[in-house]
């Protein structure tokens, strides 16, 4: 037997060490290359980028550089510059800070009875940001498990930390300690602090530092120090080593191009702007970049005021929030999302930011931008809803639609089946089409009136026209035969304006006309005779006695018996219908959306 066989049900405690190294995902995100979407800044302008990338490698830094901004915080501003140096050819992280130094750097911690600052990069969860004051970034509740994590997963971690009294560094290699130095600090010394390490190749074997990762994730830390009214003055110097040479990292804290919107306030900020090709949006929460209901909550305000609730697909959104501890929840280690509930963090963005930022768009340029951009996608997205109804609709025109057996030369829309039969009998069925509406057509002020009324797209597909394109009809003429009476011209204006709004050119090319059909018949003898308007005929019978008067209430009183239909259609009376100055402006008023100036005309009228 090779050894003694471990019992199954016996317990394992793991040091800490063990642990992390263990599962190191638990701490600090996916250790596996995975492809991803990331923003990314390419030259200077924020991108949705593809990269393959590891979480939990990148995490190494954060959990470093946020020490390094904390201790920038806690000294108020005094701390002007912060260095981080990237070595591409060995992995080698340097940050370098000139802050206060550790405090109490030389003496043990009561607790732990190590020292204060091996505590600190040795203990997870061991820090100085567990309690709530408005010097601290990072607060309890974030979540984060400090740089010791960083040290677990190095194969090589040191730190040198200097204060005002004392000088301490100590080196570890795989998480022991190899060499540790302690002394009076020299007048000549500055304080601060500096640590290097190189992520452990056991954990991460052949990774490398993504050098458009690094320059993003240290552009992101520069605009976030630029808006920080206590580190604003911080500058935040990098450099990579690639072959040997130093090469400035290109940072940045203006990658929103163009013009944007911005709303600042005491919680944070809000920006907004145009989307372009692969762009993105971006938020960060107390520091930490993360994705979250926030988002959603300022994206449907902005929907709201755009009236589509895919507007967000037209602009970008930067949100930069400060929250307070009490509603501070993130729901990982890493903070990659921020779970505080909609309904305990709703209210508070709604009091401090929804008034302005709705107030901003709508006095920016930007806002009539997005909106001409929604009204191009929804214009696409109707288009295509026509072309698939009408097809659609092609298969379903039964009994409304006679069409001609040899030329499409004419087609009557008429008011109603009766009398679409009658000009059916009457018509000449080898040019003459015939389609018969039910009632009054649909008032299409929008595009979208166009796609969810059966008898204007079977029109549309009868006469095989879309709107935005200029193709003519297959018919040479459209005669509009509705009655004389209100109802039929409410309805022949409905059709103009259809026409008018969405097919102006069959307008301009001498198309459209309206069926003008007499208004009394009656017998002179044994001649039957019309009359289109009413002075015409009381002038007539001054002079001639004439019998059977019949005044025609509209098409459906015209006769097929007597003859009437036969003269209607042989004697045509059609009123051209054309474009003229004040045509576009009544119709209008007439079927616009504007109820105020439909009202004032009809007064007038």
């Amino acid at each position: 037997m090779a050894g003694k066989q471990r019992n199954e049900k016996e317990i394992i405690a793991l040091n800490t060490f063990e642990a992390v190294r263990r599962v190191p995902t638990m701490y600090i995100g996916q250790i596996q290359p995975m492809e991803d979407k990331l923003p990314i800044i390419i030259d200077g302008k924020l991108k949705n980028v593809e990269k393959i990338w590891s979480p939990g490698f990148m995490h190494l830094i954060v959990e470093v550089l946020e020490n390094s901004l904390d201790e920038a915080k806690r000294c108020r501003g005094k701390m002007k510059n912060l260095y981080i140096s990237i070595n591409l050819d060995t992995n080698e992280i340097i940050i370098t800070d000139e802050g206060q130094g550790f405090h109490k750097a030389n003496s043990k911690h009561p607790k732990t009875k190590k020292n204060v600052v091996r505590t600190a990069l040795e203990e997870l969860h061991a820090g100085s940001n567990f309690i709530d004051s408005s010097t601290n970034i990072n607060l309890l509740g974030t979540h984060g498990v400090g740089a010791a994590v960083t040290n677990i997963l190095s194969e090589q971690f040191t730190v040198e930390t200097i204060n005002k009294i004392y000088y301490v560094s100590f080196e570890w290699k795989d998480f022991q300690i190899v060499k540790e130095k302690r002394r009076k600090r020299e007048p000549s010394e500055k304080l601060g602090t500096k640590i290097s390490f190189i992520p452990s190749q056991d954990i991460f074997p052949k990774f490398k530092w993504d050098e458009e990762l690094i320059t993003t994730y240290l552009s992101f830390k520069s605009f976030l120090i630029k808006n920080d009214p206590v580190i604003k003055n911080l500058q935040l110097n990098g450099i990579f080593i690639k072959d040997g040479k130093e090469i400035p990292i290109l940072i940045t804290s203006n990658f929103i191009n163009g013009d944007f919107i911005k709303v600042d306030l005491s919680m944070g900020s809000i920006y907004l702007w145009e989307g372009y090709e692969n762009s993105c949006s971006l938020s960060f929460v107390n520091g930490s970049r993360c994705t979250g209901i926030h988002q959603k909550i300022v994206n449907d305000w902005c929907n709201d005021y755009f009236k589509y609730n895919l507007a967000h697909h037209f602009f970008e959104t930067l949100i930069s929030l400060n929250v307070p501890s009490n509603l501070m929840r993130f729901a990982d280690q890493n903070k990659t999302k921020f779970a505080t509930g909609r309904y305990e963090i709703e209210e508070e963005l709604y009091n401090i930011f929804n008034k302005r930022l709705i107030k901003a768009l709508s006095k920016s340029e930007i806002a009539k931008k997005i909106e001409n951009s929604i009204e191009e996608r929804l214009h696409n997205e109707n288009i295509n809803k026509i072309r698939r109804a009408k097809k659609q609709s092609k298969r379903k025109i039964s009994e409304k639609y006679s069409p001609p057996s040899k030329i499409k030369d004419s087609i009557y829309i008429t008011e109603g089946l009766s009398a679409a039969g009658s000009v059916k009998q009457a018509r000449n069925s080898e040019i003459e089409g015939v389609y018969a509406l039910k009632g009054k057509v649909k008032n299409t002020r929008k595009l979208s009136d166009l796609t969810n009324n059966t008898e204007i797209l079977e029109i549309m597909s009868i006469l095989d026209i879309e709107p935005s394109n200029e193709r003519m009809p297959i018919y040479k003429k459209i005669i509009i035969a509705t009655d004389e009476d209100p109802d039929g011209q409410h309805i022949a204006a409905l059709l103009i304006n259809f026409f008018q709004k969405w097919f102006p050119h069959i307008i301009k090319d001498k198309r459209l006309f309206k069926l003008t059909t007499p208004l009394v018949v009656c017998n002179y003898g044994k001649e039957r005779k019309y009359f289109y308007n009413m002075e015409e005929f009381h002038e007539y019978t001054k002079i001639k006695k004439v019998t059977n008067i019949n005044y025609l209430k509209g098409l459906g009183s015209l006769s097929l018996e007597f003859g009437d239909w036969d003269y209607v259609m042989n004697n045509k009376v059609l009123f051209q219908i054309i474009l003229d100055r004040s045509s576009k402006k009544y119709l209008e008023i007439a079927f616009g959306t504007n109820t105020q100036k439909r009202k004032k005309w009809l007064s007038i009228s």
